[in-house]
């Protein structure tokens, strides 16, 4: 015959398994706490830099085109947080910039699209400035922005000219993303480029 648990016991013993339960969790939380760095923070095993740092030390050279100074702009500041472009960096950083727009959605009737995709393309190569024929790594990547097609003309220019710095936002973070990577993935790489020293200035006439 089983015995009978009051309800009030029944739940004094479920609070204390959960209190029990909450102060495990927080223990570990503060075991671990230390072990934890943002991904920006982390350094170099190599060199001692810390992969912001090495963002920070990457010129974008200057791209032709708004289009291409819209994502050189969006670059510069996703590395630096709007510090600038740097100078006498230790990488440098070529782009290539394209972009399209193609109707995603067709009305069935007329046959005209009512909604666009405005698409940015950027393909990137990142060089020790020491040496400009060392390319360290090369990738692409791509931003998309969508817009309604009922504008009329001038409308229409407008609302895929904010699609496309909506997109060459998206790609630029791509971009820093990547770079991130590649400096997490190959620090010994990373760690054997070295700041050029600034030029001399020129002599005095």
């Amino acid at each position: 015959m089983s015995s009978f648990e009051p309800p009030h016991r029944i739940h004094r013993q479920s609070s204390r398994r959960r209190l029990l339960g909450l102060a495990a969790v927080g223990l570990l939380a503060l075991s671990t706490a230390g072990c934890f760095q943002p991904m920006y923070a982390q350094k170099n095993p190599v060199s001692g830099a810390t992969m912001q740092e090495q963002l920070e030390n990457i010129q974008v050279v200057f791209v032709g085109g708004r289009l291409g100074n819209e994502v050189r702009n969006d670059l510069i500041f996703a590395l630096t947080g709007g510090a600038g472009n740097p100078t006498a960096a230790a990488y440098r950083l070529e782009l290539t910039v394209n972009t399209s727009t193609t109707a995603s959605i067709v009305d069935s009737v007329s046959g005209l699209p009512e909604v666009e995709l405005v698409s940015v393309d950027v393909s990137w190569r990142l060089f020790d400035a020491a040496d400009p024929k060392k390319q360290l790594i090369g990738a692409s990547a791509f931003g998309k922005a969508s817009i309604d097609s009922g504008y009329q003309r001038f409308a229409r220019e407008r609302a895929i000219r904010d699609a496309q710095n909506r997109a060459s936002q998206v790609a630029a973070d791509s971009i820093k993303g990547q770079l991130a990577s590649f400096f997490a993935l190959a620090p010994e790489v990373a760690a054997s480029v070295t700041t050029p020293a600034p030029a001399a200035p020129a002599p005095k006439s």
